[in-house]
């Protein structure tokens, strides 16, 4: 089991983003991309870019706020909604490598000075948010797997580890006891937020996460999981984790 140390809808044909203007920098490594321009406006960024920038859609879907749009019959609309979306820009836009430009570098000399860490920590949060993961006792959910449907059992994954079990999936059971959280590759509590308030990619990063791990964030605690502990959920394998 674990060592201890958010969908959006169907983006498939998004080709226009709105961000916050402080998330420009995380796009830095799609500097090579030609098609990707960007428009600033005040506090917040425009982003374009040709249709299946699956690359693209990776850097922006960590972005917090982010707003996506796809142009139908000509006109643009927010992904998901049925409704056209009117005022939004269509001239003024920059090559992504000439608005967003390494920095000049400067030599240091060696410094014996250290700087601070900083220090990974949840902090309260009233944002609603979808759970996406769940802990629960083995008990609780064999009772539950004995009752439930075969619909309900296929949506869960689970990966099991002494008395508790982390369930994964849109649709969790409601079980007492049982802790649930928000997150993608990152879970945290409901009714918590990481802080420092970083993207999900740029946390994921810092902690080293490698592609095939999850991380699961409590207070005190941050074990790292690997996705192939996941199994799907079935009764005989809840009945053998309650034994």
């Amino acid at each position: 089991m674990p060592r201890k140390t958010p969908m959006h809808g169907n983006l498939t044909h998004a080709s226009l983003a709105r961000i916050p203007a402080d998330a420009l920098p995380l796009l830095g490594r799609l500097r090579a991309y030609a098609s990707v321009e960007v428009r600033p406006d005040g506090a917040h960024a425009w982003v374009r870019w040709d249709e299946a920038g699956f690359e693209i859609l990776r850097a922006l879907l960590p972005v917090e706020r982010a707003e996506f749009f796809e142009r139908v019959d000509k006109l643009w609309h927010r992904c998901g909604h049925s409704l056209p979306a009117f005022n939004l820009p269509g001239d003024g836009f920059l090559p992504l490598a000439s608005v967003l430009t390494p920095a000049a570098a400067t030599l240091i000399a060696p410094d014996t000075e250290t700087l601070p860490r900083v220090l990974l920590a949840l902090k309260r949060c009233n944002q609603p948010r979808p759970s996406s993961a769940m802990l629960c006792g083995v008990k609780e959910l064999a009772a539950w797997a004995d009752m439930a449907t075969h619909a309900e059992l296929d949506a869960v994954q689970a990966a099991h580890s002494g008395e508790l079990v982390l369930l994964l999936g849109e649709r969790l059971p409601a079980l007492t006891g049982a802790e649930r959280f928000w997150g993608g590759r990152l879970l945290c509590p409901l009714g918590w937020a990481p802080d420092p308030a970083l993207p999900e990619s740029a946390l994921i990063e810092a902690l080293q996460v490698a592609g095939h791990e999850l991380a699961l964030l409590r207070p005190g605690a941050l074990e790292i999981i690997p996705r192939d502990a996941l199994r799907p959920l079935t009764r005989a394998s809840a009945r053998l984790g309650a034994r």
